[in-house]
C-alpha cells in the first residue's frame, strides 16, 4: 500500500491555482488533493482565507515592471502585467472585483503603484484615483467571461486570453450582430469593428486613451 499523498499548505495553495478562482471550494481542493476537510482546514480557516493565498502566490508569481523611466511607460507596462496576471488565473479578476478576497500581496502591488506616482509627481489623491481607473480598466476586461471559462485549456494553449476574452469577444459579436440596424449609421461600422478586434488591441486603445487623460491631469510623462 503507497503512502498518501503529501499535504501542506503549499500543495493546498497550489491546487487551488489550478482549479482555478471561479470553481475554488474546500471540498474541490480537497477531492483534487484526496485530503479531507479537517486537513484544509488545519492550515486556511476558510474558502476565501486559501484563495487569498492564492492570490498572494499569484501575483508573487507575476512579472512586475520596475517604476523607472516616466510614469507613462511605468503604467503602460504595469497595465499589461495585470493583463497576464488575469490572463493565467481565470476567475480571478472577479474574485477581486467582487471583494470576495484581497491580500498582503496585492494590497502592497497597489500600494507600490501609488507610491511609484507619488515619485513621478503625482498628488496622493490623483495617485490614488489614476491607480484604481488604471487597474479597472485592466480587470474589465476579463469581468464577463463565460462560466465555463475556468475549464483548463488544451495542452500546449498557453496563456488562456483567447479562451476567455476572445471567447466573450467573440459570443457578444454573435449577440449583437442582428441588432446593428439599431446603431446610427454613423457609428455602426466602427461599433461592429470594436466588438470583432483583437482583445489586446482593443485594451491597448482603451488604455492610450487613459493615459492621454492622465496627461491632461498631470502634464507629459517626460516633464
Amino acid at each position: 500500500m503507497g503512502r498518501p499523498p503529501l499535504v501542506d499548505r503549499d500543495a493546498i495553495v497550489r491546487a487551488a491555482l489550478e482549479i482555478g478562482f471561479a470553481k475554488l471550494s474546500m471540498s474541490a481542493v480537497g477531492q483534487r488533493l484526496g485530503a479531507s476537510h479537517s486537513t484544509l482546514y488545519r492550515y486556511f480557516a476558510s474558502r476565501d482565507a486559501l484563495a487569498s493565498a492564492a492570490i498572494d502566490r499569484a501575483v508573487e508569481a507575476g512579472d512586475w515592471p520596475e517604476p523607472g523611466g516616466d510614469w507613462r511607460s511605468y503604467l503602460s507596462a504595469l497595465a499589461w502585467s495585470y493583463w497576464d496576471l488575469y490572463d493565467a488565473h481565470p476567475g480571478l479578476a472577479a474574485e477581486v472585483s467582487g471583494l470576495r478576497s484581497t491580500s498582503r500581496a496585492m494590497v502592497a502591488l497597489t500600494n507600490d503603484a501609488a507610491v511609484a506616482l507619488l515619485d513621478f509627481g503625482f498628488s496622493a489623491r490623483q495617485a490614488i484615483v489614476v491607480q484604481d481607473m488604471h487597474a479597472e480598466l485592466v480587470i474589465q476586461a476579463f469581468l464577463s467571461a463565460p462560466s465555463g471559462a475556468d475549464d483548463p485549456p488544451p495542452e500546449g494553449d498557453g496563456r488562456h486570453t483567447f479562451s476567455i476574452v476572445n471567447g466573450t469577444r467573440m459570443r457578444r459579436a454573435e449577440l449583437i450582430e442582428p441588432w446593428l440596424t439599431l446603431y446610427d449609421e454613423r457609428i455602426r461600422a466602427e461599433f461592429a469593428a470594436a466588438v470583432a478586434r483583437d482583445p489586446r488591441e482593443q485594451f491597448s486603445s482603451k488604455l492610450a486613451i487613459l493615459l492621454d487623460g492622465v496627461e491632461a491631469l498631470v502634464g507629459p510623462a517626460d516633464r
